[in-house]
């Protein structure tokens, strides 16, 4: 259905479709959510707690918040706003910070890894098998990492931080791909790898895609 040939009514919906479709997949890899996970991830400015701003500045877990952006115009384009270039769009960063507020830094550098492979995808909007390969090594990098300090941390001696895979759940999707135009780009990489058989990364070289220095914020 062109949407371009429908009205306003009929866009909503098909949107809505394709935001019921993008929160199906799971990126080629599969993971479980927990309860947490299942949470509504609505916008950062309705989930500001009290004593925090929209301008920013503060310091929540030892992450500086990104100002809230401008939802019109951070939504106007596929990559949005990154006032502080770190390759994560505002107001997800904001969330992320948010959500994870009260969990270990790991957990929200994880979500932050997530949140740049996922930046990188809207970046390529890649449509040949080839292209969204490139972009699914780096999305690879961030569920391995994640997967690291939910299921293999303990038996490499280091402690297990998160319970569920962040790039995978629904609520992470919802606030990533917010738009009718990100969705489509989603899609668009995740048709591109369908029906291919990916291999998996060691349990022992799964920390080492952590693009974070993990070890010296474990304290080691």
């Amino acid at each position: 259905m062109m949407l371009n040939a429908i009205g306003v009514k009929g866009k909503a919906i098909a949107a809505a479709l394709l935001l019921a479709l993008v929160l199906s997949f799971a990126v080629g890899f599969s993971g479980c959510e927990s309860k947490s996970d299942a949470k509504s991830s609505a916008s950062a400015e309705e989930n500001i707690p009290a004593g925090y701003t929209k301008e920013g500045g503060e310091i929540v877990n030892g992450f500086t918040l990104p100002p809230y952006p401008d939802p019109k115009v951070n939504d106007s384009t596929l990559l949005g706003i990154d006032s502080n270039n770190n390759g994560v769009r505002d107001d997800v960063e904001r969330w992320l910070i948010f959500k994870y507020k009260d969990d270990h830094r790991i957990v929200t550098e994880i979500g932050f890894q997530g949140a740049r492979a996922s930046q990188e995808i809207l970046k390529a909007s890649p449509n040949t098998y080839e292209e969204a390969l490139a972009v699914d090594e780096i999305m690879r990098k961030a569920f391995d990492c994640n997967s690291y300090f939910k299921s293999y941390a303990k038996v490499y001696g280091d402690p297990v931080l998160i319970d569920h895979t962040i790039i995978t759940s629904i609520a992470f999707k919802t606030m990533q791909f917010n738009t009718e135009q990100r969705i489509r780009s989603y899609l668009a990489y995740d048709k591109a790898l369908s029906g291919e058989v990916y291999g998996s990364t060691k349990s022992s070289q799964k920390k080492a895609q952590c693009s974070f220095e993990a070890h010296k914020l474990l304290g080691e």
